[in-house]
């Protein structure tokens, strides 16, 4: 191993010779003698103490025991080196040294540096350690270090803070609390059990400063509505939590806006990006829906939505239907109207006129409408579901609904075409299932079977809708023969609804089996018998059974590029259901501090998710990959 050149010290013509520490041997020489030392360790001279003896008799000096058996003469100390200078500089420096005190000895401040000084040691000597390690390309660097004195965990980090990651990091945890619905306190909590996540306030203030940008963009009106008093009471209640009625109840004739126009701007060039739209074919499918959320007996939240048809993948995600009006208070015509005067005015221009974008872009815009048959006839100003002239589409009457002789003839209704009107294929179902579990009940009421059993039986079968057309067990109701009649009546009904779902099925296919079910309904054993007996009555056909057997298959033929469950409001209505049970809540309300509109809540979170849908902070997480040795 190479050494420096020896160091040469001459004092009174006494030389050393040596590179100590470095090397072990020193050669000492004077005027007539020399030796050579090898150190082969240091030590610590033991702590001062008194030490009582009794008297020496006789002295006897260490080169006088060193000369007892020697044959030639020695002059001068000789053991162990100890006169000599370098060593002697050892000790002073060993003798200099701070004695370090226990580590539980020390104030904050002073186990704070003494761990800061451990993280120095370490990163320098990682800097050596790397030199050997690692290509000369690879260029490691050692960013923190972690570890623990005592009980006490330390994590430390070097050079300087990267602000733009320290940014990318608390927007990523904004978008992860918004997609989650985490609340406030409850990211604080988490903060707390792990110290790798950025500090609340910081999210905080990020989660200011997003909202604050997307705000500039689209624009939140908050309105005053009117809410007339109505003594109307809701069928069904969705909702009966005290303190969500309550905190709705504070914020009747209170109501918020998006415009349309805001969002389409600033979605457009991701949707460009993701091949949903092609400028070439400047073309814009707008669906609008509505939906109004029963919350105790006279109060709904009733929200009105729009989606972008041409998205017909995520079409079905809640968070993809836009929310553009929003207001606690009744389901109602006039409420609507008014509440809707803006939206109604923006949407005839953009049927008119198209939309310019923001790079000047014209594009032609396409109206469609699809909600609940309750919201549907409201906006149409018609009569609902349970009136003698219940249909949109046509002005046949209850009585005449088993004409089977009937043609359908679309009419316009303002911008948006009446043919472009279209039913929620969820609640077809739903309520089609419905009638034919009433239907089931009322014979077991004629045969005189309908006990607790029955009630429980039913009450168990009904649990999911969709999955009872499928394995309901109705030989425990009824003999064998008829169990399987109705049987039979609920698979061909359940074929029916699968059919409506697929986007590649047969309009006219479809329009022969429809009319082939409804003949079933009212005679079992059609088409095999002309007998005259009845399954069940015309006065059994509901709406909704009219509008599959009439209108679904004109519906799939027109429709058939998006298919009808593009038209499905089961995103809508848990969009809604959602929004009352996260923002109606007091806990989840800035931690009780600062009373928000609740429906100001709303909007910004929605224009946030805008925001992150262009600016999705979590891909740019670099996450470290966690070894242990």
């Amino acid at each position: 191993m190479e050494t420096s050149e020896p160091e040469q010290q001459i004092k009174r013509k006494h030389i050393e010779i040596h590179d100590y520490p470095n090397n072990s041997i020193i050669k000492y020489s004077e005027p007539g003698r020399s030796y050579t030392y090898d150190i082969i360790k240091e030590g610590l001279y033991p702590p001062s103490y008194l030490i009582y003896t009794k008297g020496i008799n006789g002295y006897r000096s260490c080169s006088d025991a060193a000369n007892l058996y020697a044959k030639t003469r020695y002059s001068g100390p000789h053991l162990f080196g100890l006169h000599l200078e370098i060593l002697q500089q050892i000790r002073d420096n060993h003798q200099r040294a701070t004695v370090l005190k226990p580590f539980n000895c020390l104030t904050p401040r002073g186990q704070n540096n003494r761990s800061k000084q451990i993280a120095k040691f370490a990163y320098s000597s990682f800097n050596q350690i790397i030199i050997g390690k690692s290509h000369t390309n690879d260029n490691p660097s050692l960013k923190s270090i972690e570890f623990s004195i005592k009980d006490k965990s330390y994590h430390i980090s070097f050079g300087k803070e990267n602000v733009e990651e320290t940014i990318h990091n608390a927007r990523a945890v904004v978008q992860a609390c918004d997609e989650n619905q985490i609340t406030r306190d409850g990211y604080r909590t988490l903060a707390s059990i792990n110290q790798d996540l950025p500090r609340e306030w910081k999210v905080a203030a990020e989660k200011k400063e997003i909202t604050r940008i997307i705000n500039e963009m689209i624009s939140i009106i908050l309105v005053d509505i009117d809410i007339p008093l109505s003594n109307d009471l809701n069928s069904e209640v969705h909702i009966n939590d005290i303190e969500i009625i309550n905190n709705i109840q504070e914020l009747i004739g209170k109501g918020g806006q998006r415009n349309i126009s805001d969002i389409l701007k600033y979605l457009i060039p991701n949707l460009i990006k993701k091949k949903f739209l092609n400028i070439l074919k400047p073309e814009i499918y707008l669906r609008i829906s509505g939906d109004g959320r029963n919350v105790e007996r006279k109060i709904n939240h009733v929200m009105v939505t729009f989606s972008i048809l041409n998205d017909i993948e995520n079409i079905f995600r809640p968070e993809n239907h836009y929310t553009i009006l929003l207001y606690p208070g009744i389901e109602k015509y006039e409420v609507l109207h008014n509440t809707l005067e803006q939206i109604i005015l923006e949407l005839k221009i953009l049927k008119d006129k198209g939309l310019k974008d923001n790079q000047g872009r014209e594009w032609k815009i396409g109206l469609y409408f699809s909600s609940d048959w309750k919201f549907l006839s409201i906006c149409l100003g018609i009569n609902s579901a349970n009136s003698k002239y219940f249909c949109p589409w046509c002005e046949i009457s209850k009585e005449k609904q088993v004409n089977f002789s009937y043609e359908w003839k679309i009419t316009i209704f303002d911008m948006i075409p009446l043919c472009n009107w279209i039913p929620d294929e969820l609640h077809i179902m739903l309520r089609i299932t419905d009638v034919l579990w009433r239907l089931v009940i009322d014979e077991l009421k004629s045969r005189n079977t309908w006990n607790n059993w029955a009630r429980d039986v039913i009450i168990n079968e009904m649990k999911h809708k969709l999955t009872v057309l499928q394995d309901s067990n109705l030989s425990k109701l009824f003999p064998n023969s008829r169990a399987t009649e109705i049987r039979n009546l609920w698979n061909n009904f359940y074929l029916l609804y699968k059919a409506i779902k697929n986007s590649k099925t047969d309009a006219l296919q479809f329009a022969k089996d429809v009319r082939i079910w409804l003949h079933q309904f009212l005679n079992p054993n059609y088409p095999n018998s002309i007998s005259s007996n009845h399954f069940y009555q015309a006065s059994d056909i509901t709406p909704y059974i009219h509008v599959l057997v009439y209108y679904i298959p004109e519906m799939i033929h027109i429709y058939h590029h998006f298919g009808l469950a593009a038209f499905s409001c089961s995103a809508v209505e848990k969009k809604n259901h959602l929004q009352v049970f996260h923002f109606f809540k007091k806990t989840t309300k800035d931690s009780g501090v600062r009373r928000k509109s609740a429906i100001l809540d709303i909007f910004e979170h929605e224009n946030r998710m805008l925001y992150f849908g262009n600016n999705n902070e979590l891909d740019l997480i670099h996450k470290s990959k966690r070894l242990r040795v």
